[in-house]
């Protein structure tokens, strides 16, 4: 998403209403984006190796230091509830007569929403 990602930079260096933007910038390889994007100098750019487990994990501690809420779970703990979600997820699209193969963003989203009523 290289172009999302500039205009989010732009947004930070030149709006003065998002100079505070908080961006999580991640890259399967570190430093690898060097290669191909000099311009993102300076910034934490954080490895995930293509591993799901490490993404989420990041992504939890970024969300915790950047919200300030304590009550966030454990990267460990939300990893392990995706793992169940991802479980359950043919049920789901069975039940909602939905192909678990062939999922819009919309329809993943509605079944992420479904799955989590049945939570409680």
């Amino acid at each position: 998403m290289p172009l999302e990602l500039g205009i989010d930079l732009g947004c930070k260096a030149f709006s003065r209403r998002h100079q505070h933007k908080s961006l999580l910038i991640f890259d399967s390889e570190q430093y690898r984006f060097q290669k191909f994007i000099s311009d993102l100098g300076g910034q934490d750019i954080h490895q995930h190796s293509n591993d799901p487990r490490i993404a989420v994990m990041r992504v939890r501690d970024w969300l915790r230091t950047e919200s300030g809420r304590e009550d966030i779970l454990g990267g460990t703990a939300i990893y392990n509830r995706y793992l169940t979600f991802r479980g359950e997820l043919p049920r789901i699209c069975t039940d909602l007569k939905l192909d678990v193969n062939d999922l819009t963003f919309v329809d993943l989203s509605y079944t992420i929403a479904t799955w989590l009523k049945e939570q409680g």
